[in-house]
């Protein structure tokens, strides 16, 4: 596990874990190893044991959980099972390939199906286009995640990102095309560097590249965490760890490079 950054802010007491994740595409990708169900659950299966390896309070999928809408409601059902089971508050966006509009898996077709698979796991969807919040008390965590409804050159990933809270950490969550240049203009779901550094975010979690790749403008720390199911075997995700010393000092916010292993006997 290798330390990739660290900032500092006042607070008042704790540690807190989230292991953020992004592109899973389940009903695209495969183990390498082993059995193997017909839509393959080995990402979900190694976020699970990653996130209990490094105690994750919080696993945050930032985009693409699914690669497309084709999937049985059975294969989505499994999926969240396995999700529910995670020993951690566990909270989705829609990305690119699983977009929330009306087409889509978590389309209006598909509401009375599928939503049912995910508020019956106890999963947390952040399903706004306009954006959600999301406060986790016993963390002193506030989260703010917007949902992808249409994935163009006019959707904003980090547009309408609320007024930092005054107290406890942030974090901001999107899926999208981090501009480097004026030549990215043209891209959809376009995120300007500019609009990283107005969240005043501890942390903003990005998904859509599926390479480790540090976005982070200003004092705000941002990245995109790799996708779990990499080339050949391993895959990776950011853990980031917010802590706050008990006598309420400065605490700190350390972003970590971890590995996500598919299990070896597969998931059959």
């Amino acid at each position: 596990m290798i330390g990739l950054a660290e900032t500092e802010m006042p607070g008042a007491g704790h540690t807190l874990r989230v292991l953020h994740t992004s592109d899973v595409h389940i009903g695209h990708v495969r183990g390498p190893h082993g059995a193997h169900r017909d839509v393959c659950q080995c990402p979900i299966h190694a976020l699970a044991d990653t996130a209990a390896a490094h105690q994750a309070d919080v696993l945050l999928i930032a985009g693409d959980l699914f690669d497309h809408a084709r999937l049985r409601r059975p294969d989505v059902a499994h999926t969240m099972e396995l999700l529910g089971d995670v020993d951690a508050s566990v909270v989705i966006i829609p990305g690119n390939h699983d977009v929330h509009d009306e087409r889509t898996l978590w389309g209006t077709h598909a509401d009375h199906e599928h939503r049912l698979e995910v508020t019956g796991a106890g999963v947390i969807f952040l399903d706004d286009p306009l954006g959600a919040t999301l406060h986790f008390g016993e963390h002193d965590l506030t989260l703010w995640g917007r949902a992808m409804d249409s994935h163009d050159a006019d959707y904003r990933p980090l547009a309408g990102v609320p007024a930092r809270p005054d107290d406890g950490w942030f974090i901001a969550a999107g899926h999208g095309h981090f501009q480097r240049t004026a030549d990215d203009a043209h891209r959809s779901s376009p995120i300007a560097a500019e609009e990283i550094e107005a969240t005043a975010a501890d942390y903003v979690a990005l998904g859509h590249w599926h390479v480790t790749t540090d976005v982070s403008v200003g004092e705000v720390i941002a990245w995109y965490p790799g996708a779990p199911m990499g080339t050949p075997s391993n895959g990776t995700a950011c853990l980031v760890t917010f802590h706050q010393h008990a006598d309420g000092s400065t605490g700190t916010v350390a972003v970590d490079h971890v590995a996500v292993t598919p299990p070896p006997a597969g998931c059959g």
